[in-house]
């Protein structure tokens, strides 16, 4: 399980909402992987794989382009801690 606070949840939620405007275009199975993982994270515990962590990564690095919209730091950490996350045994 991992724990995640509510600002943390928030900008990965506007990450994913932002991907699944890119991904609007997109074939059906990648926007049900999308939102696969928004409706996880949107629960209280949150159990998500290796592989949804580098996608939230990745979907975090579309914000640090919104530095009016969304703080650098904050986004900068978060993509931290999931690194963090990912590169565990």
């Amino acid at each position: 399980m991992i724990h995640f606070t509510p600002e943390e949840k928030n900008l990965i939620l506007a990450a994913i909402q932002y991907e699944k405007e890119i991904q609007d275009k997109a074939d059906d199975e990648e926007i049900d992987y999308v939102e696969e993982i928004e409706e996880e994270i949107q629960r209280e515990n949150v159990f998500i794989s290796r592989r949804n962590i580098d996608s939230i990564g990745i979907y975090l690095g579309h914000l640090l382009d919104k530095a009016d919209q969304y703080n650098n730091a904050e986004v900068l950490s978060l993509e931290s801690k999931l690194d963090d996350l990912s590169n565990l045994p």
